[in-house]
């Protein structure tokens, strides 16, 4: 008998940008009372996210989410144990150093559990932010790929170890997203990035094979949950797998690229508490 039979507990598994939280990075108070009622009331709860640990707030991961599925599924955890990590491969990393710099994509990170590694021309995107990326919580996670000591005879691809990586080109790029995404298939899986207001092509390389859909079925399996009791709640286009993945699926309100056509649900926007009315439709709090 599985975990979900003994309890008729749910799985839920939250997205965090556009999901659980707002531009801003804040959560609305709706939303962590439904979570804390949701696992009061025996359900679990992971966060699902695209960014690595160490770029997730800690006043986020202090709520006590039962557990993180970070970059975009290829790493999950329950508190300091870690469920399984995937990384890429170093011929990956390079092939796509190589595509980068071959078409004036200047702007881009390698995301892991040791931190991110970027780009000058992402640095510069942050400080034109006025994002704090070399102070504060993260401040220590934060690596500029022009100071990675590569040894001699030896890659970049080799010498770091990450999950997945991300991009954005600038407003005129020489290639489309469907260029990137077709040009670097041999080595991963490319969605739609987060950029869209700033770039036409961005997007985020995932490994092949190994997305949030994947990670969703991994942890059902390791915890002992049907995938029938699992729920995915997202917003875009990097959520796709994962919703189509659990049983049942929920878009939020303010979702784009269209992923509402294929979910169950479609709640509010996350401006008018969206997740704590998919929770009440769901029955969960």
């Amino acid at each position: 008998m599985t975990e979900s039979d003994m309890t008729g507990s749910k799985l839920v598994f939250i997205d965090i940008d556009g999901t659980l939280a707002d531009e801003n990075h804040i959560v609305p108070e709706s939303a962590k009372t439904a979570c804390a009622r949701a696992q009061a009331n025996g359900h679990k709860l992971f966060i699902c996210t695209g960014r690595s640990v160490p770029k997730i707030e800690r006043n986020i991961l202090d709520l006590g989410f039962d557990g993180v599925v970070s970059v975009a599924g290829a790493q999950a955890n329950i508190g300091d144990k870690l469920l399984f990590q995937h990384l890429v491969s170093p011929e990956a990393i390079d092939a796509a150093m190589a595509y980068f710099a071959e078409h004036h994509i200047e702007s881009y990170q390698w995301q892991g559990a040791d931190g991110m590694y970027i780009s000058e021309g992402y640095r510069r995107h942050l400080e034109s932010k006025g994002k704090t990326w070399n102070r504060g919580e993260f401040a220590r996670f934060w690596h500029l790929l022009d100071e990675v000591e590569v040894p001699a005879g030896s890659t970049l691809g080799h010498t770091i170890h990450v999950s997945k990586g991300s991009y954005f080109t600038g407003p005129e790029p020489d290639v489309s997203f469907e260029n990137t995404q077709h040009d670097l298939a041999p080595w991963f899986e490319l969605v739609h990035g987060s950029y869209d207001k700033i770039s036409p092509n961005n997007g985020e390389l995932l490994i092949n094979g190994i997305d949030k859909g994947t990670a969703v079925r991994d942890v059902a399996s390791l915890l002992g949950y049907v995938i029938a009791d699992t729920i995915a709640i997202g917003d875009s286009d990097n959520d796709t797998a994962m919703l189509k993945a659990a049983g049942t699926s929920v878009a939020m309100g303010n979702a784009i690229h269209g992923i509402q056509a294929f979910c169950d649900i479609i709640t509010t926007d996350i401006r008018d508490n969206g997740l704590a009315n998919a929770f009440k439709t769901l029955g969960l709090a």
